[in-house]
């Protein structure tokens, strides 16, 4: 009886190590049963940035957001200028970013945004210059 406590034991262990280890960003989530898609198609609200030096800085509540719709649709409001726009939104090939294709003012800008924290509370994005903007869900 104790061997088959301890093998049992070992199994569960090695296993917390296997899913532990398979996780596709960065700061998490190491393992998850929810699609991707599941946990990026929600409301975001921003609520800090971290510049490629290492510079937090705490983003209060404007009313700025970020939303990724099912179906493919994007919007923002960023509520400093009391600007919104709307565009389109898919994964990069690997699942590890997030390109955007939306048009302000007139003109149309596509960006890709690396992710580096999906679960489904919270989000972290990495812009081209290494900045990342962490959000929670609202």
């Amino acid at each position: 009886m104790k061997n088959v406590s301890i093998i049992l034991i070992l199994a569960v262990l090695l296993s917390g190590i296997t899913f532990s280890s398979c996780g596709k960003y960065e700061e998490g989530p190491g393992f998850t049963l929810l699609p991707k898609k599941s946990r990026l198609q929600q409301k975001w609200r921003p609520i800090e940035s971290v510049s490629s030096s290492g510079v937090v800085t705490t983003i209060d509540s404007d009313g700025s957001y970020i939303e990724f719709v099912k179906g493919g649709d994007f919007k923002a409001y960023d509520g400093t200028f009391d600007v919104g726009f709307s565009g389109t939104w898919e994964f990069n090939d690997d699942k590890t970013g997030v390109k955007t294709t939306f048009e302000v003012f007139g003109t149309s800008t596509t960006s890709e945004s690396k992710i580096v924290k999906l679960k489904i509370n919270s989000l972290g994005l990495e812009d081209e210059d290494g900045d990342k903007t962490y959000y929670e869900y609202f």
